[in-house]
Order: structure tokens, then sequence, then C-alpha cells
């Protein structure tokens, strides 16, 4: 069964993506595709670099950036994010010391309560 953290993330050796980057890719994957189906409607060929060219001026047109490098992160540096991301999430969930001394709290005052109860059955007897 996949953890919170594995439904929110996305993981390849290279690319960690969150909700919002994944859903934003989605956006432009599904408008690039329509694009793609005009252009098979209105039945113009298109060969690989006219694909790639026209790619190219979609994200321009969207302002985004162009790779044209293989990227920067190394496979070390993607995995020690990953695993810096997952120390935080588990950081995250561990109790601080106010969730602590709030469940101290509420524990005292259960047995003030049941002491209080005790009190009072044994006087009503």
């Amino acid at each position: 069964m996949a953890s919170d953290r594995e439904n929110q993330m996305v993981r390849s050796p290279r690319i960690i993506l969150g909700i919002e980057e994944i859903e934003t890719l989605n956006r432009i994957v599904n408008a690039y595709l329509e694009f793609a189906e005009l252009q098979a409607q209105n039945r113009r060929p298109m060969h690989m670099t006219d694909w790639i060219s026209k790619l190219d001026d979609f994200l321009r047109l969207s302002d985004r950036e162009i790779l044209n490098h293989a990227g920067k992160v190394s496979h070390e540096d993607a995995k020690a994010q990953q695993e810096l991301e997952a120390y935080r999430q588990h950081q995250s969930s561990l109790p601080e010391s106010v969730d602590e001394h709030f469940d101290q709290t509420l524990n005292e005052l259960k047995r003030i309560e049941d002491e209080a109860k005790r009190r009072k059955e044994g006087d009503d007897a």
C-alpha cells in the first residue's frame, strides 16, 4: 500500500515533482495534445522535427523555459534532496513539546476528575 508521502510525490532517479508541479505539467501536456489534435484534424503533415519546434514554440508562448542540456542535478543530489524531504516529513510528524505538555495536562485533568468522582461516590455511600 502506498504511503501518503508516495501519493504526494512522483519519483524517478532524476525528477521529484510535487502535486502542484504535476498538475501544471498535466495542463501543459493536455493543451499541447489539443494542439496536436487540431493539426491532425486539419490534416497537416508533421514530422518529428516539426513537433520539436512546435513544442519549443508552445512552451515559450506559455512563458516556460526551454532546457537545452541534460540538466544540472546529479543522481546523488536528487537522492540527497529526496532523503532530506523524507527526513523533514518525518520530523514534522513527531510530537512537539507543546503537544506533549497538552497530553500531560489532559491526563492530569482526567486523573483529577476520576479522583473527584471516587470521592463523591464515597461521600454518597
